[in-house]
């Protein structure tokens, strides 16, 4: 596993919610893998889009980096594959 800052790295597992707002409505997402590590998607406008994906299969092209013990990944592209149509 990458362990500096903005490493690439390529994984697959499903979008699973991880922090609700006060109205039950998902506003946080992660990648569970099924090596059992679980990824924090980073909330920018890929991020956000990918909320509409919850418990999808997924495979995520990106940067990774640890903030405050947590594995984070900015996404720069992924495929559903569910969809089969890579973005």
């Amino acid at each position: 596993m990458p362990k500096a800052k903005n490493n690439p790295i390529t994984i697959h597992g499903l979008i699973i919610p991880i922090e609700w707002d006060e109205r039950g409505n998902v506003i946080a997402i992660s990648v569970s893998t099924f090596d059992e590590e679980e990824y924090l998607i980073e909330k920018d406008e890929i991020g956000k889009r990918l909320i509409s994906f919850l418990r999808e299969e997924i495979e995520i092209s990106g940067l990774y980096r640890l903030k405050d013990g947590r594995k984070i990944i900015r996404v720069k592209g992924y495929n559903i594959e569910s969809l089969s149509n890579p973005f």
